[in-house]
């Protein structure tokens, strides 16, 4: 059974690639001053040590033991820094190798429950803003402040283009789209833990807002 102290608060923010779940979460943390954790952050890390020690991904055994025997610390000096198994893996994170593998290893169930363990433990002692796809809906569907944040498919597909065209001028916007549309796809039909808004949270589209507009929405919801 998962415990965590009555005293701590933790805010849930939910939605689908690029709705600006990162740039809000982070922001709001710091205005709060709570912790700021990226749950997709964990599925990436243990991705570092799947590729990391050439696992297949046909092999579900030795994939769930690295989710088992992960160890997640967030550690802050200004900016939130992740670490898994005492290793900075801050900067590895997105790389596209990662990223490739990510949307397969954290359908499976038993990564999704190792996960869980995992992002109950990082808010035992400090209150916390969450970022992910079913952290309000799965991981902590008690939370008193829950949000889901989204924007229309074409929005989200430009910053993510924007992003990505920073470091690889080659990246077509049409391929963006097209791969964005297919995660949508993939994250809402899903067998474990689809993509929903979760019950009781309040959706902001933030199509027209930019990240400081759409954290001041927020702050109002919970004031």
């Amino acid at each position: 059974m998962i415990n965590h102290s009555v005293e701590t608060q933790v805010i849930t923010i939910d939605g689908p690639t690029s709705s600006g779940k990162n740039s809000v979460g982070f922001l709001l943390a710091q205005k709060l001053g709570f912790q700021y954790i990226d749950s997709g952050s964990i599925y990436r890390a243990g991705c570092i040590f799947i590729l990391r020690n050439n696992i297949s991904l046909s092999d579900n055994e030795k994939i769930i033991a690295i989710f088992k025997d992960l160890n997640i610390e967030i550690k802050s000096n200004g900016s939130f820094l992740f670490y898994a198994n005492e290793e900075d893996v801050t900067g590895k994170l997105h790389d596209p190798a990662v990223t490739r593998i990510v949307p397969e290893v954290s359908s499976m169930r038993e990564v999704r429950e190792a996960t869980k363990i995992i992002q109950h433990k990082l808010i035992n002692s400090k209150n916390t803003v969450m970022t992910g796809r079913d952290i309000g809906a799965e991981i902590f569907p008690d939370a008193k402040n829950k949000f889901y944040l989204t924007a229309d498919v074409e929005v989200r597909a430009k910053r993510r283009f924007q992003q990505l065209n920073q470091k690889d001028s080659s990246v077509k916007f049409e391929d963006v789209l097209e791969a964005m549309i297919e995660r949508d796809r993939m994250d809402s039909t899903r067998e474990v833990s689809p993509l929903r808004v979760p019950e009781g949270a309040i959706t902001i589209d933030n199509s027209n807002l930019t990240v400081e507009q759409t954290v001041e929405e927020m702050i109002q919801c919970i004031k």
